[in-house]
């Protein structure tokens, strides 16, 4: 071939001194001017340059990676798509109290078998782990027990390189203390609650202890209104404040005098104007204790009417809490189902009566609904015994 082999950009160049002739891409030339041979230089030099440039810049990204690998609080493995240790951090040595030389001898079925004789039940982590595996886009989260006591949490995470799965990312992290405090926590919670529950129970029977013919009328408001708020389907935490609510709810007749409480003969207005003050009163000696639930209010709405001919605010419909509502409805039942000083028991049937009577105009549609199913089908009964331990 002869003449110049023309190009915009100088492919690499061979040289044979013998016959003072280049070799360009494996095109033997003849020897190229000074200009083309300066010009070709000049381009492995920007190539190698070039080439430099991109390996400290992946050296640079390479360092920072690893240094914020060892940097997390967590441990961290990296395995292959096959399962093989690729990457790790010293803190996941360290979690796992795995020797350097074992972690860098790439026997990966010995690392395993170390870890396998540190965790509470090896069988389930072992399955655990094989279902991830099975499956390699899953991401995981898991609680790993160790038999010396400690606890981890586990995530793993699918390794992603252009759009395809190349590995798995796992870190552990312990969360001992975490768990232990909110175990703590949870048993505290749980004495206060029981603390809470036996204070509300000794101040429903000194209530009731001063009116004798309603003895256990709370208790019984208080069991109708838990039972027609599980049916409604209302939140556990939800149903136990309407359940202290109800136990409760007239706290407020501590103030009303005896005489007027065990009356045997109609009330005079001025008596029933007394009565009715019993909300107001429950509502201002609770207001300012830090319940979890709005028991004051409660109480103080329980003989508010969805038309606003309640008490002592006169409120309609949604300005009434629901909670409010439902004890409502448990309490006319009750009332008018026992005895009183100055009547007979009216009955189940006229008291439920009563209620659909008023259903929509002064009760709950839904509350009057499922207490009406409740009772009539005798899937409640009120209890015959007046006292009952509020903290279970």
């Amino acid at each position: 071939m002869t003449g110049k082999s023309v190009r915009q950009t100088p492919p690499p160049i061979a040289y044979s001194p013998c016959c003072a002739t280049f070799y360009l891409s494996g095109v033997m030339t003849e020897k190229p001017t000074y200009d083309e041979l300066v010009a070709r230089i000049k381009y492995l030099e920007r190539e190698a340059i070039q080439h430099k440039i991109i390996k400290d810049q992946s050296a640079e990204t390479t360092s920072v990676l690893k240094a914020t690998l060892e940097s997390t609080a967590d441990g961290i493995v990296v395995v292959n798509r096959a399962g093989r240790i690729v990457n790790f951090n010293r803190r996941f040595l360290k979690l796992c109290d795995i020797p350097q030389k074992l972690m860098t001898s790439q026997d990966d079925n010995q690392v395993l078998a170390h870890i396998l004789k540190l965790v509470r039940d090896p069988e389930i982590f072992l399955e655990k782990t094989g279902q991830i595996y099975a499956h390699p886009e899953v991401e995981n989260h898991d609680i790993v027990e160790f038999k010396d006591g400690r606890i981890f949490e586990r995530v793993s995470l699918p390794q992603i390189l252009e759009g395809k799965t190349v590995g798995r990312v796992w870190s552990f992290r312990d969360i001992t203390d975490f768990v232990r405090s909110e175990s703590r926590l949870r048993q505290t919670l749980e004495t206060l609650r029981k603390a809470l529950g036996g204070t509300i129970q000794a101040v429903a029977m000194t209530v009731e202890k001063r009116d004798p013919y309603t003895a256990g009328h709370q208790r019984r408001v208080a069991d109708l209104s838990r039972a027609i708020a599980t049916a409604m389907g209302l939140p556990k935490d939800t149903i136990n404040g309407i359940r202290l609510a109800g136990s409760i709810h007239d706290l407020g007749k501590t103030s009303v005098p005896t005489d007027i409480l065990s009356k045997p003969g109609r009330l005079t207005e001025h008596e029933f104007g007394i009565i009715k003050t019993h909300p107001e009163i429950g509502h201002e000696i609770l207001k300012d204790i830090q319940f979890p639930w709005p028991i004051a209010e409660t109480i103080l709405q329980h003989h508010e009417r969805l038309d606003g001919s309640g008490y002592p605010r006169g409120l309609k419909d949604r300005e009434i809490l629901l909670e409010s509502k439902i004890i409502a409805v448990a309490d006319v039942v009750e009332a008018l189902s026992s005895h009183r000083p100055y009547r007979p028991s009216m009955g189940l049937e006229n008291a439920l009566a009563e209620i659909s009577n008023g259903r929509g105009q002064l009760y709950d549609a839904k509350v009057v609904d499922v207490c009406h199913q409740l009772v009539s089908t005798g899937k409640f009964k009120f209890k015959k015994s007046y006292w009952h331990n509020y903290a279970n």
